[in-house]
């Protein structure tokens, strides 16, 4: 374990587009451009951009905090956690966030940032409070996706080397499990109630359900598609749908949950990564990294209702309140 003192330095900010943000009824979705370094903020209620902001280098993962006032983005290339005010729209300072940076996820309270550090094959804890890092949790070779439970005990990391998900106990810090699942994993995503988790593998072309209790596999759902790569997986927030972006087939599967069974196949843009859903469930935003757009789905007619021209190589997507 490395603790580290934590670079919250202020940072000179530079903001592309609109202004500062006014309150908002409905969400604004975050996207993070891997090629161009910025962010860029759609509305969910006109599905217009209206600020794009410059973070860093390589921007992947995305995250914000509960209470919508903090947008985080891991910084692959500086080696940071990029904190971004969400009213002024302005990076407002940095975390340090060990190696290699590439995916996060925050705690439900919002205290705590967990952290895959993909060429050190460690997972990163950092307190969002003081920006120190508490723990340095060795996972699996290669590790990118990382998911927190509903009810904070538990974290997922995927190991894209080695086929596994990492079981993280957040009281202990430390590994309690390892999980075997398809070939390269890329995210997990698990559903409200804690029960069961979903596991992408991009090589495997398929989606490992995990029983969460008793870490084990239940059912793989096999993709039928021509070299579906999946990669981004949400679940609706009523539970009874999962959605999978399909980076190689350009498009998004829809999983029901009980009969895990795919139901449909969305088409959207090329190379589907990233996939966010609004809290009330009822938009999905997918951000397709070759086409540099952002596809708009309704989630009660299973089609795509607008596309979003986002920055270059738009990577991770974050929902925000």
């Amino acid at each position: 374990m490395m603790p580290r003192r934590a670079g919250l330095a202020l940072l000179s900010l530079t903001m592309l587009g609109a202004g500062a943000a006014p309150a908002a009824a409905e969400p604004l979705v975050y996207v993070s451009n891997e090629r161009s370094n910025t962010v860029t903020v759609i509305d969910a209620a006109s599905d217009k951009v209206v600020a794009t902001i410059a973070v860093g280098n390589r921007p992947r993962g995305i995250g914000v905090s509960p209470d919508g006032k903090t947008v985080y983005v891991a910084l692959g290339h500086d080696n940071a956690i990029a904190v971004v005010d969400a009213a002024s729209r302005t990076v407002k300072g940095r975390f340090s966030a060990g190696s290699d940076p590439e995916a996060f996820a925050v705690s439900p309270d919002g205290a705590r940032l967990y952290v895959s550090n993909e060429d050190a094959n460690t997972a990163s804890v950092i307190d969002t409070r003081t920006g120190k890092v508490l723990a340095v949790i060795p996972v699996g070779t290669e590790p990118e996706g990382v998911s927190v439970s509903p009810d904070g005990r538990l974290v997922y990391v995927t190991a894209e080397t080695t086929h596994t998900i990492s079981v993280i106990d957040t009281s202990a810090l430390k590994t309690v499990g390892t999980i075997l699942v398809g070939s390269r994993p890329r995210e997990s995503a698990f559903t409200p109630d804690g029960q069961r988790a979903f596991v992408t593998a991009e090589i495997g072309g398929q989606v490992s359900v995990i029983d969460v209790a008793k870490k084990v596999v239940v059912s793989t759902l096999k993709l039928d598609r021509p070299g579906p790569k999946p990669k981004g997986v949400v679940v609706h927030p009523v539970g009874k749908w999962a959605y999978v972006a399909n980076g190689g087939s350009n498009d998004v599967a829809v999983i029901d949950v009980e009969a895990l069974k795919v139901a449909a196949f969305i088409p959207v843009g090329v190379r589907p990564w990233g996939i966010g859903i609004t809290r009330d469930g009822k938009k999905l935003y997918v951000a397709n990294g070759v086409s540099e757009t952002v596809s708009v789905i309704d989630t009660e007619s299973q089609k795509v209702v607008a596309t979003v021209t986002a920055g270059k190589g738009p990577w991770g997507i974050a929902v925000g309140r």
